[in-house]
């Protein structure tokens, strides 16, 4: 039987600053600041907080004798720790797929970008036994040139990075089929932004979402 959840990631080291800076406001100094310094971490990993809560979920799911058949994550570094530390030993196997990240927008610049695939497995060593096919560099997962002007008050800048070139609205029908093609019980870990799109609301840090209907729930974007 089908079945599917939806996972984001940890608190990364950017969550923390982005969110109290738009408590500030992005027309404070303050709040500019903080928006800035978060939006300039190029593809932040887990805080200790972040590790945490994926940890604590990996306790509870275990005690449930939760398993699945395929963890589906991005290539940035917060999903791909999150996946690894929320579901090792549960998963039968793990796919990362560049559809989910979110559109790598110039004034949210570094949380937006990834790395390379030779940087991705420098970085995450654990990925070595994890189904990279997906993820094709000069195709879907392309080069991107560094910000070195904010872009508007409270935007980022970072250097180059690796990113989805198709904005994440105009890949959602691709995204949700891909996800309905998949067999068995599935975990797709990813971001907001783009589960806010497909979902209707953004989930919380490390919040495990079961979706029943996923045929209708995606209905309009398996439709485009």
């Amino acid at each position: 039987m089908r079945q599917i959840w939806f996972m984001r990631h940890g608190e990364a080291a950017h969550n923390p600053l982005v969110v109290r800076g738009k408590q500030l406001g992005a027309d404070t100094p303050d709040g500019a600041a903080l928006l800035q310094q978060g939006r300039s971490i190029l593809n932040p990993s887990l805080t200790t907080t972040g590790r945490d809560q994926a940890t604590e979920l990996h306790a509870i799911l275990e005690n449930q004798g939760f398993s699945c058949d395929t963890v589906v994550t991005t290539p940035l570094a917060r999903a791909m720790e999150t996946a690894q530390i929320a579901l090792s030993g549960l998963a039968d196997r793990f796919v990362v797929s560049p559809l989910g990240v979110e559109t790598a927008d110039p004034k949210l610049a570094g949380p937006q970008r990834g790395t390379d695939l030779r940087g991705l497995m420098e970085q995450h060593p654990f990925a070595a036994e994890w189904d990279l096919s997906e993820l094709r560099e000069g195709e879907n997962w392309v080069r991107a040139d560094p910000i070195l002007v904010p872009s508007g008050r409270g935007g980022g800048v970072c250097q180059e990075g690796w990113i989805n070139p198709v904005p994440a609205p105009e890949r959602l029908g691709e995204y949700a089929r891909w996800i309905c093609g998949l067999e068995g019980r599935v975990v797709v870990v990813g971001h907001s932004g783009v589960f806010g799109r497909l979902l209707g609301e953004p989930l919380k840090n490390c919040e495990l979402r079961p979706i029943q209907d996923f045929e209708t729930a995606f209905q309009a974007h398996l439709e485009n």
